[in-house]
């Protein structure tokens, strides 16, 4: 292909008439139909959209055979798997210690950890000896995919070639056994192969917890969280808005919000600075809230171990006097949005400001889960894979830096609709509301007139939330620039080499089908796409930006919510998934109930701790690691090269920037970023 831009004869071209999608009155019960605007792609018979799966959303009918996910992927998942029943092993044995008396810190013998997979026909498997944390990047495992199919050749024989010896040899020949036996079993759900692993271990634990220790103790071999011995700290409480598992709540102040309104003896008490006031902070542009409103619809749920109840709070910040970047303190919360309902809390008071800040933490993880993880990540993409499939044929330029980062996608999203999203599965059990009410939401997150694609890219969303002032210490914010910004330059470059003008863009047909379907009310159904919010697609910037904002979601922004996941969320009482007890009504209320009632019993908190340290520790693909020979042509080689340079450099300087954080932020250093959203 001529590198210096498209013309109507390349290869990739199919040129046909336009076929625009004529408005549709839609119910969302639309299932598995064509769309009007027709497929270019010979191969799109296998995507079709379905519109009831989590509706009215547009998703693939039935996962496409080309898929499945990779072998590579499957040992991943799998050794993360027998980290977890290694933990889950080894909390068995130290629990039995404890209830006879003993030492629970006395090493646990070989035959306590002991895994029996007889039920899958693979035997025993001795957990003593698997690596802790093991880095199995180093190990380029996705080299196995590039000499033919890893399922086709004989077990063991993958594996020689990378030269891996000791125990971390035996236990990925252990992985490959048990991908190739659950592979047989047609199983591609990671939460499905944590079942089938993971129940072996036949123990759990039950019951309320007697003190915190109880929740520490569920951390054996796997790492407790940084953040789990200051989770009751004011400090810690501030910096998981902007450095957290969920930073993207917190937005500056313009106007005073009654319902947060605290006297000016109360601020400067809190602030410690006596020539401080609330009114000079809101000129100052020194007040932030985090204000859960879209929460207000939740019902609160009772599976499997309820009543449990999820909060619609708000929670005002400031940012004390002073020049450079500076954290945020917590100076009041409202556990609800109704002020006749709830009463304002603040640092003064005790046990009842304590159980206000775990109000905001569970409502943070409701809030992460549904709207800024499923909804705004997953969901957002699966209609780009399914009109890419559908409308850009093999070796189309906007396809071909599309795919890598597609892999995975459909695969886990179907996972998702189908059982963890699904009433009496892991979302269901862990959140607050109940999984009808909590589907609903997440809908809203994506429809609400609040939220589209275009106002969804990064720098708008920053300067909406007017968050951008240097003087807040925001460590997602400039960490996420840094890579928005190298992620545009890749594909400024790269959408310059194939369209030279404008008029390109609009003459390639494939492309324009692609928009289309994208918007139609019988295709993907993705609110505010286009230069026009309606699919409009005409210039060079704005392809760009699209893509740019593609790529993002699908690698970083994922990454972001994503691993936080295993990093922090696997800690129950810093990150609840619902709350045991209603909000204090009174300070008085919360000194008579300690707060330790608030949290889910022992047996949620271990669900919590092995589903998010699965679905958070499986780093599959690398962003700008694309495979060998993936693209052609010397310029958009020496982009890419430019692009893998300016993050290795992004990467070093977020290592420096963490070593004088007040807690790390690994989220987005570039080579904890996969491609796609894959798990």
């Amino acid at each position: 292909m001529d590198e210096t831009g498209p013309s109507r004869t390349d290869s990739w071209r199919i040129r046909c008439p336009p076929a625009r999608s004529p408005p549709v009155s839609s119910t969302g019960d639309l299932m598995a139909t064509a769309a009007s605007v027709q497929p270019l792609n010979p191969n799109a018979s296998e995507y079709q959209y379905n519109y009831t799966y989590v509706k009215p959303l547009a998703m693939v009918q039935t996962l496409p055979k080309d898929q499945k996910p990779s072998f590579t992927w499957y040992l991943k998942v799998i050794w993360q798997v027998l980290q977890i029943a290694r933990n889950r092993l080894e909390w068995k044995w130290q629990q039995a210690q404890r209830e006879q008396g003993s030492s629970s810190s006395a090493p646990a013998p070989a035959s306590a950890l002991t895994l029996d997979l007889g039920k899958i026909g693979l035997g025993q498997v001795d957990m003593s000896r698997l690596p802790k944390d093991s880095n199995l990047d180093a190990l380029n495992l996705e080299s196995i995919e590039e000499n033919g199919s890893p399922w086709e050749r004989a077990e063991g024989e993958i594996l020689k070639g990378l030269g891996v010896l000791g125990d971390m040899g035996e236990f990925l020949a252990h992985s490959e056994r048990i991908a190739r036996r659950v592979g047989q079993m047609n199983i591609t759900n990671p939460v499905e192969i944590l079942k089938v692993v993971v129940d072996a271990v036949l123990a759990k634990p039950t019951g309320r917890p007697n003190s915190l220790q109880d929740y520490l103790n569920l951390f054996t071999s796997q790492s407790l969280p940084w953040a789990a011995g200051s989770f009751q700290e004011d400090a810690t409480f501030a910096w998981m808005r902007v450095a957290g598992f969920n930073p993207l709540v917190i937005q500056k102040l313009t106007t005073l919000d009654p319902d947060l309104a605290i006297t000016d003896a109360q601020f400067q008490r809190i602030l410690g600075d006596s020539g401080d006031s609330v009114q000079r902070a809101l000129v100052e542009g020194r007040l932030y809230v985090a204000d859960y409103r879209e929460l207000a619809g939740v019902i609160n749920g009772n599976f499997p171990d309820g009543p449990k109840y999820c909060f619609a709070p708000k929670a005002l910040f400031a940012l004390p006097r002073g020049t450079g970047a500076r954290q945020l303190k917590p100076v009041a919360i409202r556990c609800g949005q109704d002020p006749r309902a709830y009463p304002l809390f603040t640092p003064e008071d005790g046990e009842a400001w304590q159980w206000a800040k775990t109000t905001v933490q569970v409502a943070d993880f409701n809030h992460h889960e549904m709207f800024s993880h499923l909804g705004r990540t997953h969901l957002l993409i699966e209609p780009f894979v399914i009109a890419t499939h559908r409308q850009l044929p093999d070796g189309h330029p906007v396809g071909q830096l599309l795919l890598p980062h597609f892999e995975g996608t459909l695969s886990i999203n179907d996972s998702a609709q189908s059982t963890l999203i699904a009433p009496g599965h892991q979302v269901d059990m862990l959140l607050g509301g109940t999984i009808q009410a909590d589907r609903t939401l997440t809908v809203q997150s994506l429809l609400g007139s609040d939220y589209d694609f275009n106002r969804g890219m990064l720098p708008k969303q920053l300067e909406q939330r007017g968050v951008t002032d240097a003087g807040l210490e925001y460590p997602y914010r400039d960490d996420a620039l840094q890579v928005w910004g190298a992620i545009e330059r890749w594909v400024r470059a790269y959408v310059g080499i194939h369209y030279a003008s404008d008029e390109a863009v609009t003459q390639d047909q494939a492309l324009q089908q692609w928009s289309a379907e994208l918007v139609a009310e019988d295709g993907g159904r993705v609110r505010g796409f286009g230069e026009d919010g309606q699919g409009k697609l005409s210039t060079v910037e704005y392809l760009s930006q699209a893509l740019t904002m593609i790529l993002f979601t699908s690698s970083a922004q994922h990454a972001a919510v994503n691993f936080a996941q295993a990093g922090l969320m696997t800690f129950t009482p810093l990150a609840p998934g619902a709350a045991y007890r209603a909000a204090p009504l009174s300070v008085a209320d919360a000194a008579l109930n300690p707060s330790l009632d608030q949290y889910p019993p022992l047996d949620m908190a271990a669900e919590q701790l092995d589903f998010l340290s699965l679905l958070g520790g499986v780093y599959y693909t690398r962003l700008g690691q694309y495979r060998p020979f993936w693209f052609k042509g010397l310029k958009v080689m020496a982009a890419l090269h430019t692009f893998k340079e300016e993050l290795k450099q992004i990467g070093q300087e977020i290592e420096q920037r963490n070593a004088n954080r007040y807690g790390p932020y690994p989220y987005l250093i570039p080579t904890n970023i996969p491609q796609s959203i894959n798990i």
